[in-house]
């Protein structure tokens, strides 16, 4: 009897390892899969920030650090994403905090673009891009914030007031404000910066 008290016990113990190793690894496959996900729209969103792809990266590589230390805090899967972009945030103005940086987003134009097919075309598109990056640094910080999101992440407007903590229907009315300002800064000045 006893001896079968003790393989019980030694049967629990090792179901609870082996439940534990699963549970671990469960979670590395999701931070994976969080990972191959967000990676391009969480750098997309700091190179919009920060106005630098090298310092894009190197806080986008800063993020999933602090990610993965705090990744088991994520109780729901739904969640994940927007807890990400607040750690991005939050990384992007420790970033301003420190070093108080002076950089135009005009950095961030590709040197070729892609979809052109002739000089013309590829120095028209670099203009425009270089116009609409002009018009973006002069928006307040949050419009900017909610246009990165939005299109460069590529959120929800549920994920993104999620993000910023704000209701759904104010992330709507900052990008509809932030969007009319956009277009009448191309249609006052004929799309010049």
């Amino acid at each position: 009897m006893r001896e079968r008290a003790i393989s019980t016990a030694w049967a629990w113990f090792g179901n609870e390892e082996e439940r534990s190793a699963s549970a671990a690894s469960d979670q590395e496959a999701r931070f994976a899969l969080l990972y191959q996900r967000t990676y391009p729209a969480v750098l997309g969103f700091l190179r919009l920030l920060v106005g630098s792809p090298e310092v894009a990266e190197d806080l986008t590589a800063l993020v999933f650090e602090k990610a993965l230390a705090h990744f088991e805090e994520v109780r729901a899967p739904e969640s994940a994403t927007a807890w990400l972009f607040r750690i991005a945030r939050h990384a992007a103005a420790d970033y301003f905090r420190r070093a108080k940086p002076t950089v135009s987003l005009d950095r961030l134009l590709p040197v070729e673009h892609p979809q052109a097919e002739a000089v013309e075309e590829g120095a028209i598109a670099r203009e425009e891009a270089r116009v609409l990056l002009a018009h973006l640094e002069r928006l307040p910080g949050r419009e900017r914030e909610v246009i990165g999101l939005k299109f460069v992440a590529q959120l929800t407007n549920r994920e993104i007031a999620r993000v910023l903590q704000i209701p759904e229907g104010t992330v709507s009315s900052t990008l509809y404000r932030a969007l009319r300002r956009l277009r009448t800064a191309f249609n006052e000045k004929g799309g010049a910066g």
